[in-house]
C-alpha cells in the first residue's frame, strides 16, 4: 500500500493574485503576532529584572485566599488559581531560575508555532496545497501547541513549589502549571489536526486524479 511519502509531489496548484495576496496578508498577520509575542515576553522579563521580582502560579483554593481593599474601601480577595510577583530575594536562585525558564519555554513554543504556521502559509501561496511537507507542517504545528503549553509546565510547578517552600506558605496553598491557556491551545490543536486529515484526503484524491481532464 502507497502512503503520501511513496508517490512524488504534486503538481502545484495554480493560485490567482487575489489568492496570493490574501495568504501573504495572513504570513503578515503571523509575523506581527511573533513580534509581539518576544516584545511581550521582553518587556514583562525587562519589568521583572527592574522591579527584582519574579511570577509563581498559585492556587488558594484550601486556604484563605490574600485579600486587599478597593479604593472604596470595599475588600476583595483572590479567587482560584492567580499569578504572584515574589521577591527575588525572598525565593532561592534556583527557584527564579525555574519560573524564568518557563516562561522562556512558552515563548520559544509560541514563535515554534508561528513559524510552523508561517512556513505552510508560505507552501499555499506556492500552490503546493496537498503537498506531503504542508501536510507534515500542519501536523507538526498542532504537537507544538500541545507541547507549547505543557513543557512549561514542569519548571513552572517546580519553581512554584520551591516558591511556596521558600515563603514557608505550605499549608493549603497549591502550584499551578497549567491555567486556562490549556483549553485554547486543545481546541487550536484538535482544529490543526482536523485541518491536517482533511489535507491528506485532498492530497490522495489529487494523486489520484494526477493528469487527469
Amino acid at each position: 500500500m502507497h502512503t503520501v511519502e511513496d508517490v512524488p509531489p504534486i503538481t502545484p496548484t495554480e493560485t490567482s493574485k487575489k489568492e496570493r495576496r490574501d495568504l501573504w496578508a495572513s504570513i503578515t498577520v503571523f509575523a506581527a503576532t511573533a513580534l509581539v509575542v518576544v516584545v511581550n515576553y521582553v518587556v514583562g522579563l525587562l519589568h521583572d529584572l527592574e522591579n527584582r521580582t519574579v511570577t509563581a502560579r498559585l492556587s488558594f483554593e484550601h486556604t484563605p485566599p490574600p485579600t486587599m481593599l478597593s479604593p472604596n474601601g470595599t475588600p476583595v480577595s483572590v479567587a482560584g488559581t492567580s499569578n504572584i510577583d515574589i521577591p527575588t530575594d525572598a525565593v532561592s536562585p534556583v527557584t527564579v531560575g525555574f519560573l524564568r525558564s518557563a516562561d522562556a519555554v512558552e515563548t520559544i513554543g509560541y514563535l515554534a508555532v508561528l513559524a510552523l504556521l508561517t512556513w505552510v502559509m508560505v507552501r499555499f501561496a506556492r500552490g503546493r496545497l496537498f503537498d506531503r511537507g504542508v501536510i507534515r507542517g500542519v501536523t507538526a504545528a498542532s504537537v507544538a501547541a500541545v507541547v507549547t503549553i505543557v513543557a512549561p509546565t514542569f519548571p513552572r510547578v517546580l519553581g512554584s513549589n520551591l516558591a511556596i517552600r521558600d515563603l514557608a506558605w505550605q499549608n493549603g496553598v497549591d502550584a499551578q502549571g497549567i491555567g486556562p491557556e490549556f483549553w485554547y491551545a486543545y481546541v487550536f490543536c484538535m482544529a490543526l489536526s482536523a485541518v491536517a486529515v482533511v489535507l491528506r484526503i485532498g492530497s490522495r484524491v489529487a494523486r489520484d486524479n494526477e493528469g487527469l481532464v
